[in-house]
Order: C-alpha cells, then sequence, then structure tokens
C-alpha cells in the first residue's frame, strides 16, 4: 500500500532541492509531483499535476520515455541514462534539449514498484561544446592529412614536369627525328601534361576539402547526376561510357562536397571501365529512417579483394591500374568528406567483373 503522508513528507524535502524532480504513480504513470525545476524542463505549470505523464506529453511517448516508464513499473528496475536527446514542446515551439537523467523505481517491503522518481539535469549546453570540441579536433586532423597530402601532390607534380621537359628537349634536338618517334615523344609530353593536369585538378579539391563545412540542406542527386557525369566526362575525355539510373534519393550535405564525392567516384568508375566492349555504369539508392544509401557500380577492371582495405585507408591505387592516369587520391578525399557528414565509403569488388561504390548519407535526425 503507498503511503501518502510518507510521500507528501518526500515531496516537502524534494522542493527544496535545486534538481529537476518528478514522481509518477500507477501503471498509467500520473504525474503525482513536479518540483519548479522540472516544470521548467517541461516548459509547463502545476496545472499537469494528477495528469497522466503520457497524455501530458505526446511527444515523450513518440521518442520512448513513455514506454520505459512502463517498464520500469513492471519490472521495478530503474533506468538511467546521459546525454539523452528529447524533443521539448514550448507552446507551438519545438526545441531539441539533452539530458542526464534517471527513473528510479521505489520498491515497497513485497518489491513492488509503488512510485517512480524522475531526475533530469539538462547538459544540453555540455553536449553541444563537446560538439564543438570533437569538430575542431577532426578539422585539425583534417589539415594535418590534407597538409601531407598537398606536399605530396607538389613532388608528384615534379615527375610529369621532368618528362615533358625531356619530350620537348629531345623534339626540339632532333628536327629530322623519323614519324614513328616523334609520335612517341608527342604522346609521352601529352601524357605528362595529362597526369599534371589531373595533379592541379586534385590539389583544387584539396583546397575546397579543407574548407569543406557539414551544412544540413538537402541536395536532390537526380537533378545533378546528369552533370556531374558530364563533368566526370569531360575531365577523363571519355564518351563511351552509358549510364543507368534507377531512384536517386536526396541526400543532405554541403552541394559543393557531394559533387567532389560524385565527380570522383563517376570518375573512377568512367576510367576502369571505359576499355571494356560495353562499358557502363548504373547508380540507385534507398532510403531508410537513418539516411539514404547509393550503389555506384561499374562492370571495369575490378579491385584485388586484398586491396580493398587498403585503397579505403590510404591514398594507395590497386595494382592493376599501371598505364592509367591518377595518384589515387580520388577515393582519400571522398573518404575525408563522408567522414565529415558522418557517412561513409564502403568498396566491393571483383577483378575483371567491376566494382561497387556504397555511400551512406545520414538525415539529420540521425
Amino acid at each position: 500500500m503507498l503511503d501518502r503522508s510518507k510521500l507528501s513528507w518526500f515531496m516537502e524535502i524534494l522542493d527544496q532541492s535545486p534538481q529537476a524532480t518528478a514522481i509518477y504513480l500507477g501503471d498509467s504513470l500520473v504525474i503525482e509531483y513536479a518540483n519548479k525545476e522540472m516544470l521548467k524542463i517541461w516548459c509547463s505549470t502545476k496545472a499537469i499535476i494528477g495528469q497522466t505523464f503520457t497524455e501530458t506529453f505526446p511527444t515523450f511517448k513518440e521518442s520512448g520515455f513513455s514506454d520505459i516508464l512502463e517498464n520500469i513499473w513492471k519490472t521495478g528496475i530503474s533506468y538511467s541514462a546521459t546525454d539523452t536527446p528529447a524533443e521539448i514542446q514550448d507552446g507551438d515551439q519545438k526545441y531539441l534539449r539533452y539530458f542526464d537523467f534517471e527513473y528510479r523505481a521505489l520498491l515497497d517491503q513485497e518489491q513492488k514498484t509503488y512510485a517512480i522518481l524522475h531526475t533530469a539535469v539538462d547538459v544540453t549546453s555540455r553536449v553541444e561544446n563537446l560538439k564543438i570540441i570533437q569538430e575542431k579536433q577532426e578539422q585539425l586532423s583534417f589539415n594535418k592529412d590534407l597538409q601531407l597530402m598537398a606536399t605530396t601532390l607538389a613532388h608528384d607534380a615534379k615527375n610529369p614536369l621532368s618528362i615533358a621537359r625531356l619530350g620537348v628537349k629531345a623534339l626540339q634536338g632532333n628536327p629530322e627525328m623519323k614519324a614513328e618517334l616523334h609520335e612517341r615523344w608527342l604522346k609521352i609530353v601529352s601524357n605528362a601534361m595529362d597526369n599534371l593536369n589531373n595533379i592541379i585538378d586534385k590539389t583544387v579539391q584539396l583546397g575546397q576539402a579543407k574548407d569543406y563545412k557539414r551544412f544540413k540542406i538537402p541536395i536532390k542527386i537526380d537533378e545533378e547526376i546528369q552533370g556531374w557525369f558530364h563533368e566526370a566526362s569531360q575531365l577523363h575525355e571519355i564518351s563511351n561510357v552509358s549510364l543507368d539510373l534507377g531512384e536517386l534519393f536526396p541526400v543532405f550535405g554541403d552541394r559543393g562536397g557531394i559533387a567532389i564525392v560524385f565527380v570522383n567516384i563517376l570518375g573512377n568508375a568512367l576510367k576502369y571501365s571505359a576499355q571494356q566492349p560495353s562499358p557502363r555504369i548504373s547508380i540507385t539508392s534507398e532510403q531508410s529512417h537513418k539516411g539514404t544509401t547509393y550503389f555506384i557500380r561499374d562492370n571495369g577492371i575490378g579491385i584485388p579483394p586484398e586491396e580493398l582495405s587498403i585503397i579505403l585507408a590510404h591514398s594507395a591505387r590497386a595494382s592493376n591500374t599501371a598505364g592509367f592516369s591518377g595518384q589515387g587520391l580520388g577515393l582519400y578525399i571522398v573518404r575525408r568528406i563522408m567522414e565529415r557528414l558522418r557517412g561513409y565509403i564502403n568498396l566491393s569488388s571483383r577483378v575483371n567483373v567491376g566494382t561497387e561504390v556504397i555511400l551512406f548519407f545520414p538525415c539529420p535526425q540521425a
């Protein structure tokens, strides 16, 4: 039996507590008590005393808090959590706040629940400050990696320049060179300049990635993908690859960053499938409450399975890409941007069959 006199004495003590506190009774979770600090958190008044928790706070029911309380009442097992998001309704406005809280089951002599004591602390400032610190640390790490990559690119640029100089010198020093040798040197110089141009492009992308911010705006991929495919085709001077599109759901992020991701992935797919008899790329997407997943498949040369993890973790190239231009930085840049989006990139591939790139973009709520 509930001793209301003892409970009343207990509530008088809680009135003096600076901690937000409430008490619920019965399996219908009637709000028996809430001090001024808890009412402040709820953006409510003492008029809610005597009402049920579920009817008073429908947004809390949607978030699962009512289910937790009902389970505690049945089992007598208390529950606590930290940094927990909760949507607070204040009139017509909703606010996302974060709380450390405890639902403590108060048990009688028969170990049955006679009340639930709810205590809470608003830790929104702490959570937001930790997010800022985490983002700053990520940016520092990102910048450090990018500085290393920029240094590597600058060093790599010397190779095609040296080759181009050597070719020009050979052509200038031998005006009576045979046509076959002349064409060979011209091709060498042209390839060197293509490599240099690719290095410059990646250097520009590195600069863009360094300044990339995690904006959460919807990007309509179905309206952008043809333009990005054309851009990648122009960059690699490839026009014989067909593009098959499935349902393409929007993703959330910054348009510049998303464009870099897709242009790089499409560029690789174009480059490594263009020499196939019927080269093609297919793009489809799936949507869930957590976010949107994109699947980009090609029928190119593929990647040896044992090299997949190395290629994703480092700015490395597959062992079967000799004769193809590039430094392996495209996937590195994509991976870092996806990390900044709190998403991820995965690869699956079979040599001489093709490669599938999986991109996951979380929704803002996630």
